[in-house]
């Protein structure tokens, strides 16, 4: 195994190994919903905002404005109750829910905010939820290979 004594070439090899023009962040991501049970990929997806969509980064936005103002009101970081953060997060998930290909009962959902909330308010299908909000995390689902690349 060679060791490479030259700092200058061991820097260039490592930058190389990495071109940051080589991918760039989507506003969408397509997450592949996975077999509950196998956890094996299935053919269907929900369609999210990612971090840089609009309608995220408003939400995102607006959380930290309303945590700010209530900590420098208080001095205190706020608290809030359980089933008012799972409110906000199923407001979340409808809001950056942004298409779906999932099907129930033999037929396909139309996705509208009703029929997100209603899903992912479900007790039996928490599986779903829960997948969703993972996806909503995993921020290699918002990144493609650039043009260039």
């Amino acid at each position: 195994m060679k060791i490479e004594t030259n700092e200058s070439n061991l820097m260039n090899k490592l930058i190389a190994s990495l071109d940051l023009d080589d991918f760039e962040d989507m506003p969408t991501g397509r997450l592949t919903l996975l077999n509950p049970k196998t956890k094996e990929p299935t053919s269907s997806y929900v369609d999210l905002a990612s971090p840089e969509h609009e309608i995220r980064k408003r939400l995102d936005m607006k959380r930290t404005r309303e945590v700010r103002a209530q900590f420098q009101a208080t001095g205190k970081m706020p608290t809030s109750d359980p089933v008012d953060e799972i409110e906000d997060e199923t407001d979340y998930l409808v809001a950056t829910t942004l298409g779906w290909n999932v099907v129930q009962g033999g037929q396909p959902v139309e996705l509208t905010p009703a029929n997100a909330r209603a899903l992912y308010t479900d007790p039996k299908k928490k599986w779903f939820r829960d997948q969703v909000l993972a996806g909503l995390a995993k921020a290699e689902l918002f990144i493609k290979p650039s043009a260039k690349a």
